[in-house]
């Protein structure tokens, strides 16, 4: 097969998925057919399409229109819909991740995110290979937390740290490793990161009851196993691969602005998140946190509020797919409730779960979202949560042990069976190649996880 015949079967098979899709669409509807498992047809053509490399955002689209052709949905009728998804609460935590990608580019441009690591490392010391490998996972969860993207807490980091792992003579694999592990644990314990304030919402639970439930126990598991697998990595790879000689360091903001800048970033989220946690503040309470920050941020760091609003949009335009993901995947969901498919698997499913107790269910969620469900975390946590919620309370599954459900099924497909683009873009920020090694790295972590959460479901249910 050629290259070009490589490239072009698979936008053939998803148009040949969503033609067959709108077909199924329209004899559900012509037979009457709501109420059964057909409806759920929207479902299997999102994550068929998915996997055949169709944009996220649009393969959401694709199974809307299925959707509200399977239910009969007028077009005047769909349009009201989509109005109303904006006030939903998947489409706030897509406002979320927009405010916290603008947060993350003031927290940037003022000098405080390099501050951070700088002040990190120092006071980890870089004496040693082991100290620097700490500090340099210390980091990258601090600006995973803080700044709720893989991909950004690495960027910042290259440029700092990248020049001192040239110097100890640590390998481009080996740092790799520890950005995924490092970024990955600050995203799944940060108070605003979109997973956390997804899974808050959706088990209903406050930012104390997750980290202990959920937050902490993944988050130390993903970082302790990443530190290990950095060295064991480095000592298989180090004589074969290097970092070359033209690695510099970025150029420096200035120190006495960026300092005040990091003070009125991280004392800022300190008065707010104890202020949440004091009055139990529900999710939308970030709307106010993350404008709020940036404002201190970028006064503290001396940025003007036009060029700070700026920033904001700057940060925000990367993750605008999101924020339409969101908008798009709620009325979907709306219509796929209107069609009775969600009532016809709970009817088929609920004897079978009933009998087979609740860690078990736990487990087996988990699994079906790992491996089953495709697409962004926070639409794979809606998903499960309309599929499999109404059986929580038959099982008496706690709360905290459904936020680790969640998280774990959402979560752990970072790190395997099969590299995604989260672990190819931090082998590409390390400038690595070495894609078995960081397949090493994952599978450790993935088996550390699933490991870790058959015990916690024991002892959170």
């Amino acid at each position: 097969m050629t290259t070009e015949q490589g490239t072009t079967w698979k936008p053939r098979a998803a148009a040949g998925v969503f033609g067959a899709a709108i077909v199924t669409g329209a004899a559900i509807l012509a037979t009457g057919g709501a109420g059964t498992l057909w409806g759920l047809t929207p479902i299997v053509v999102y994550a068929i399409l998915v996997l055949l490399d169709v944009d996220v955002v649009l393969a959401t689209l694709a199974a809307l229109v299925v959707a509200a052709l399977e239910t009969g949905t007028a077009p005047l009728e769909l349009g009201k819909l989509m109005g109303e998804s904006l006030g939903s609460f998947i489409a706030v935590v897509g406002m979320i991740i927009l405010l916290g990608g603008g947060l993350g580019r003031v927290v940037t441009e003022t000098g405080a995110a390099a501050t951070m690591v700088r002040m990190v490392l120092q006071g980890i010391g870089i004496s040693t290979p082991l100290r620097f490998r700490i500090g340099v996972m210390l980091s990258a969860t601090l600006l995973g937390a803080a700044l709720g993207t893989l991909s950004g807490a690495s960027a910042l980091l290259v440029p700092i740290v990248l020049p001192i792992a040239a110097a100890m003579r640590l390998t481009p694999p080996s740092m790799a490793a520890m950005f995924h592990a490092g970024t990955a644990a600050g995203l799944v314990t940060g108070p605003f990161t979109p997973p956390v304030v997804t899974i808050m919402g959706t088990a209903q639970i406050g930012y104390g009851e997750y980290l202990l439930s959920a937050g902490i126990p993944m988050a130390a598991t993903v970082w302790l196993t990443g530190l290990g697998m950095s060295h064991w990595i480095q000592r298989r790879t180090e004589g074969g691969e290097a970092y070359p000689d033209d690695v510099a360091e970025e150029s420096e903001h200035d120190p006495a602005t960026a300092r005040r800048a990091t003070i009125g970033f991280l004392g800022s989220m300190v008065v707010l998140v104890a202020l949440g946690i004091a009055f139990q503040a529900s999710y939308t309470y970030v709307l106010i946190v993350m404008p709020a920050a940036a404002a201190v941020t970028a006064l503290c760091g001396r940025m003007s509020p036009t060029a700070a609003l700026h920033a904001m949009y700057r940060g925000a335009q990367p993750l605008l797919w999101l924020f339409l993901l969101f908008w798009l995947l709620n009325p979907m969901l709306e219509l796929l409730e209107r069609s009775g498919a969600y009532d016809a698997m709970q009817r088929l499913v609920a004897p079978t779960l009933g009998d087979v107790g609740p860690w078990l269910f736990c487990m087996i969620v988990l699994v079906v979202g790992w491996l089953g469900v495709s697409g962004a975390a926070v639409a794979q946590v809606v998903l499960l949560q309309k599929l499999f919620g109404p059986a929580l309370a038959g099982l008496g599954i706690p709360p905290g042990a459904w936020a680790a459900v969640l998280l774990g099924s959402s979560q752990i497909d970072w790190f395997g069976p099969f590299p995604g683009p989260d672990m190819i873009g931090q082998m590409g920020l390390a400038r690595s190649r070495n894609l078995r090694m960081m397949m090493f790295n994952g599978w450790a972590i993935m088996v550390a996880n699933l490991a870790l959460f058959a015990v916690l479901f024991l002892v959170l249910i």
